[in-house]
């Protein structure tokens, strides 16, 4: 599971966060901000479309490949054809329909993961769990931006060699989980429009602990989402840095908060479930994360910036160890895991449509060097999380 994790995050998260970028600045470097942040809307808006629809229909699988495996498989090698297209096409909009096509593949892909977790792993170990998923997510950003910087101009390469290794990754934990998968059992009520539009929500009991928890990690999401998407442009806008010397340091300032992240997520892991609580953990982190964003927003520093970005990697470390354990924990029906973790999914997807709006919104109010105003609204946004996630009470 630990190595699929990174092989799905690799090929979902390293165009969101520098491969999409590059290759927009090469096609339109006139209007790049807001080419970029169409894209990623349109690639967000088709996960979040499709992630409630394929987990309701994963939970309801009956094939002779279980009912996970299909999606898991099928999934990954859609999201490699679309970030083929992404490469290939020398249009914003042939770049936007690829990364439609990608994202799509990749909600199929986690509607036949994320649901594993509950299904599979024990409250006991789940955070420890989720620390691995952390690692490997920081280690996928950081392979990410490597890739971006040694393949700026190989952009065709940059975008598919993610997609191959989630491919393959999938492939490896579909055998592994052959023999617990199993094809669903008992009665599911006909798949209509009106269950296609009730997956958005939960109606059992237990809703509103996950409803909390939900809306606590949708707005972290936007906090991070939006450095993470912006870095490179406010390198480039702010400090004044080519965009290849922007990727490059980008890449630097990832590989020197990696270790750090790795120990946070590691530990968090296994002092959560050692001490059997999870709020303290997450509002912690979604408080650090804040205070990085505070210090991002009065620097227009390199070394500066480089001084926020570790302090938020620490608090995102934190914060995303326990989350998905919390998740898992308040699911509240077993029977329909996959639309559950689905829904919880899109969460984590959404801030693809905020943070873009936001940046949008706040940079052309004040101009493209106005990230100080922007830097400070994502870190309301982190103190916000932090708040919410008080309010889940099934859970310490």
């Amino acid at each position: 599971m630990v190595l699929a994790a990174f092989g799905l995050y690799f090929a979902s998260l390293t165009p969101q966060i520098v491969t999409l970028a590059v290759r927009v600045t090469e096609i339109a470097p006139d209007r790049k901000t807001v080419a970029l942040s169409t894209v990623i809307l349109v690639g967000a808006l088709m996960s979040i479309g499709s992630l409630p629809l394929f987990g309701a229909l994963s939970d309801r699988t009956r094939s002779r490949w279980g009912r996970r495996r299909p999606w898991l498989v099928g999934g990954a090698a859609t999201a490699l054809i679309g970030l083929i297209v992404a490469g290939s096409v020398p249009t914003i909009a042939g770049v936007a329909t690829g990364w439609a096509l990608g994202s799509l593949g990749a909600s199929a892909a986690f509607a036949g993961f994320l649901p594993l977790i509950p299904e599979f792993v024990p409250d006991r170990l789940r955070a420890r769990l989720s620390g691995l998923i952390g690692f490997v997510v920081a280690l996928s950003v950081l392979s990410g931006v490597l890739l971006g910087a040694q393949l700026v101009h190989q952009q065709l390469l940059m975008l598919a060699l993610p997609g191959v290794v989630a491919l393959a990754a999938a492939l490896l934990l579909a055998r592994v989980i052959r023999a617990v998968d199993r094809p669903a059992t008992g009665d599911f009520p006909p798949f209509g429009v009106r269950e296609f539009f009730g997956s958005y929500w939960l109606r059992t009991g237990g809703d509103r602990d996950f409803a909390w928890n939900w809306t606590s990690r949708f707005l972290v999401g936007l906090a991070y989402v939006g450095v993470q998407t912006y870095a490179t442009f406010y390198l480039t806008d702010t400090v004044g840095m080519s965009i290849d010397d922007a990727t490059a340091k980008y890449a630097t300032f990832t590989a020197v908060s990696t270790p750090i992240s790795v120990v946070c997520f590691l530990l968090s892991g296994y002092l959560s479930d050692r001490l059997g609580r999870r709020k303290a953990f997450v509002t912690v982190g979604a408080i650090i994360l804040a205070a990085g964003l505070v210090v991002a927003s009065v620097t227009q520093s390199v070394n500066g910036f480089l001084a926020a970005w570790l302090i938020l990697s620490v608090g995102q470390a934190i914060y995303l160890t326990v989350d998905i354990a919390i998740a898992a924990e308040v699911v509240p029906d077993q029977a329909h895991a996959g639309k559950a973790m689905s829904v919880y999914q899109v969460a984590t997807l959404l801030p693809n449509v905020g943070a873009p709006i936001i940046a949008v919104a706040v940079l052309a109010a004040g101009g493209s060097g106005n990230y100080p105003a922007f830097f400070m609204v994502l870190a309301v946004l982190g103190v916000l999380s932090a708040v919410t996630i008080l309010f889940v009470r099934r859970i310490r």
